[in-house]
């Protein structure tokens, strides 16, 4: 009951690498009606923050035009926030156990996603990349090549 159905044919989110105050959108092709599809966003790395999650019913739901439905979620990443969702597909009343959770565990397998375990809790999320922070070796090279090139001119204009 754990594992992601056989019916969900595609689960990713966009952009792969996020920033500071991005907007990342994820969503879940399933082949089946389910009547509401939750969204949950907590963070990876402490301090630990699990948001409200976001519901979509079916209604809501995008239909791909082969029988199959788009439930597509969006997230605003707090200031140095490492998050991670997972979904909850519900069938029937989302209160009772009709319901399967996305990822189920670390050896789940999503192509081009990673699984983690928040906090070793025993709760999966699929990870959402931060983009990489710039060296301080990188930014200090715009700064040092200007002089460098002033010099190189000037002592090549003085030879000449």
């Amino acid at each position: 009951m754990l594992l992601i159905p056989a019916a969900a044919a595609e689960v990713n989110h966009n952009p792969q690498e996020v920033d500071d105050g991005d907007l990342f959108q994820t969503w879940i092709d399933v082949n089946e009606s389910y009547d509401e599809v939750k969204f949950y966003v907590c963070t990876l790395a402490e301090p630990f923050t699990c948001y409200a999650p976001q519901k979509v019913p079916r209604d809501e739901a995008e239909a791909n035009g082969d029988g199959s439905y788009r439930y597509s979620f969006s997230h605003q990443v707090g200031d140095g926030v490492y998050p991670g969702y997972r979904y909850e597909l519900c069938t029937g009343d989302c209160k009772d156990d009709n319901r399967t959770k996305t990822p189920a565990g670390a050896d789940d397998q999503y192509p081009g996603l990673e699984v983690v375990d928040m906090n070793d809790s025993g709760s999966y999320y699929f990870k959402v990349e931060r983009k990489a922070a710039p060296s301080a070796e990188d930014e200090g090279l715009p700064a040092l090549a200007l002089p460098v090139a002033a010099i190189t001119i000037a002592w090549v204009a003085r030879r000449r």
